[in-house]
């Protein structure tokens, strides 16, 4: 393990044409110590030319086995102290790994991760995170840019949401356990979170400003698909391994919440299958599953504000 070196881990599949701008802008990055690597989860495009060229970079191969499996490869091969993950989808800014080391350097913490922006076509969104307004409870201790999490608080947090996609992190080293999630649909960040939050104490941070893009095409994970889909993958598929495996570290109140949460979700697809029949429309269904689904939605009217005053700034 190299001290002050990041490694980053690109997984891609068939994204020859957004992995050369994710290399790009992790290349771009004006932190200097750090080590690319690519990890291509068996892509039949032409990725591997696209890449051949690119000085700095280290690019791997492997068979299909999924992002999980991919960034751990990565992991394994991952020489520094820190470890952050980009997406062949997203572009970081040019000071994300420079704000986030200094934040894991100067309060002595496990993880840290900075809010994003989505963008589909020429349109950008807020992050469910910024919009939902689920950070609120969360920001009592206030640091400049980030907000700083104990570890009761990172374990609640987590065990209720994942507010930190891979692209968000920048991680030490030191404190993964196992690493993605490899049997994960969609939350294989969440894995990861998840094990270090139960497994020991975990201190952690947020920042509210963007530092990042997500760019929605249609060939996400998660962001953009249908939600009975990715419902059933996250909630129904991906939840019933956290309790699986995590079930001697949860107390029987964490447990009955995530049973809770599973079974709201249920309802919530059962809703939504109902709604699109006939008999669905007559009884105003989809009206009724659009207002579950605004029930835990508080919307922030201006995400860039919102940033700049959590850091202090006019």
């Amino acid at each position: 393990m190299i001290k002050g070196l990041v490694s980053v881990i690109i997984p891609t599949y068939n994204r020859a044409g957004s992995v050369v701008e994710a290399v790009a802008s992790a290349r771009a990055q004006t932190y200097p110590h750090k080590q690319i690597l690519v990890v291509d989860d068996g892509s039949r495009d032409d990725t591997a030319r696209r890449l051949a060229d690119l000085e700095g970079v280290e690019y791997h191969y492997q068979e299909n086995r999924g992002q999980g499996a991919a960034r751990n490869r990565g992991l394994s091969l991952a020489r520094g102290e820190f470890v952050a993950s980009l997406d062949s989808d997203d572009l970081w800014d040019d000071d994300f790994l420079a704000s986030g080391v200094e934040c894991l350097e100067a309060f002595g913490l496990d993880f840290c991760f900075a809010n994003w922006t989505k963008v589909r076509g020429a349109e950008t969104f807020p992050s469910e995170w910024l919009r939902d307004g689920k950070w609120r409870p969360y920001r009592k201790r206030r640091e400049g840019d980030w907000c700083l999490l104990n570890p009761d608080e990172v374990r609640k947090l987590f065990l209720e949401i994942c507010p930190a996609p891979s692209s968000s992190l920048v991680v030490r080293r030191s404190s993964i356990v196992s690493g993605w999630g490899e049997r994960m649909r969609i939350a294989d960040d969440w894995y990861l979170l998840l094990e270090m939050a139960l497994g020991k104490p975990c201190r952690a941070a947020f920042s509210l400003t963007p530092r990042w893009r997500k760019r929605v095409d249609g060939q996400n994970v998660y962001d953009g698909r249908p939600f009975a889909e990715s419902a059933r993958e996250l909630y129904l598929h991906d939840h019933q391994v956290f309790r699986k495996d995590f079930r001697a570290a949860l107390t029987r109140r964490e447990s009955f919440t995530l049973a809770r949460r599973a079974a709201g979700y249920r309802l919530r697809l059962l809703l939504h299958e109902a709604a699109r029949t006939r008999l669905g429309a007559r009884l105003k269904l989809p009206a009724l599953f659009e207002r579950l689904r605004g029930l835990t939605r508080k919307p922030v009217v201006n995400h860039e504000s919102v940033g700049r005053g959590l850091a202090g700034k006019k």
